[in-house]
């Protein structure tokens, strides 16, 4: 068997049908937190409603690509929808961003010049919603890559209505830095076409206990490796950022399997962070941050690893 095509060591090891804790963006795991399930049914109803401009803010990690593909699954069920999902808007040009989003909703002229490109896709639009009653959706991941002249081509977009409908929604995922930019006068005219925005938060402790159970339930899962006391080193270390919980919880997992342990306690995780060496998680919990303590007799020591009897 080839070494790429081999599953993780812990799947077999754990009893699982699939890796929990991968970091690409798969819908089927997405923990649907209070600030998730916020963001996304808004963001859906400003899509049904045909109200134009929707922006998701949020940290690095936070599941903005998640939320993403699964606002775009939601969509897929839907015979009068038809939307673009562009992962990668950063485009040098907006000629080149403007012809891409024309390829991908098969737009069947095209054109060098801008201007006439602007028109083509007015035409289509124009027929897709009044003609056809269409409501088309352009979903934009890594939103905050888009340059000022990228933005101004969106605002162009928006222009395509009628007295009651825009004829196409639009829809930015993005980090902070475009938060900031829209800050800039220049950027008066987009700001103001936005009619819903949300941000996604850090998950709590109890939420990021509930996303690392949900994910290992979703992987075909029984009994939850982590002790109460590894979950809460595990929230201290990533801070509620999805993506960091995941990555540690994988890597724990991983040296569980290597060293044949069948639970996984505080000391493993300190120990994993250690040795990854890098300053992407916080250095270790202080002495005063919350603890769960359980009782041990006094001629026992805490052991990293328990193996299998």
């Amino acid at each position: 068997m080839s070494i790429f095509a081999m599953p993780q060591p812990y799947v077999s090891h754990f009893g699982l049908l699939e890796e929990p804790y991968k970091t690409t963006p798969n819908p089927r795991y997405l923990y649907v937190s209070p600030t998730h399930s916020l963001a996304i049914d808004k963001t859906v109803w400003t899509v049904t409603a045909k109200q134009g401009l929707a922006v998701c803010f949020g940290a690095a990690g936070t599941g903005k690509s998640t939320l993403a593909r699964e606002l775009s699954q939601r969509l897929e069920d839907e015979p009068e929808v038809a939307y673009v999902f562009i992962t990668n808007p950063n485009y040098p040009t907006p000629n080149q961003l403007l012809r891409a989003i024309i390829q991908e909703f098969g737009v069947p002229q095209s054109s060098n010049n801008y201007l006439n490109l602007l028109n083509i896709f007015k035409n289509f639009v124009y027929d897709q919603a009044v003609n056809q009653g269409k409501t088309l959706v352009l979903i934009l991941d890594e939103a905050h890559t888009l340059t000022p002249p990228l933005l101004e081509m969106l605002r162009q977009l928006m222009n395509y209505e009628s007295n009651e409908d825009k004829f196409i929604q639009i829809v930015l995922f993005a980090e902070e830095l475009l938060r900031r930019r829209l800050n800039h006068p220049r950027f008066e005219n987009l700001l103001s076409r936005i009619v819903m925005s949300s941000t996604l938060e850090n998950l709590s402790m109890v939420e990021s206990a509930a996303m690392l159970k949900h994910r290992w339930t979703i992987a075909g899962g029984t009994d939850f490796p982590f002790t109460d006391e590894a979950v809460q080193r595990i929230y201290h270390y990533a801070r509620g950022i999805p993506r960091k919980l995941v990555i540690l919880a994988h890597n724990t997992l991983l040296v569980a399997a290597i060293t044949g342990a069948d639970q996984i306690d505080r000391d493993m995780v300190d120990a994993v962070v250690r040795s990854r060496g890098l300053p992407d998680m916080q250095p270790e919990p202080q002495s005063d941050a919350p603890r769960i303590i359980k009782s041990h007799s006094a001629d026992k020591k805490l052991v990293s690893v328990r193996r299998q009897k």
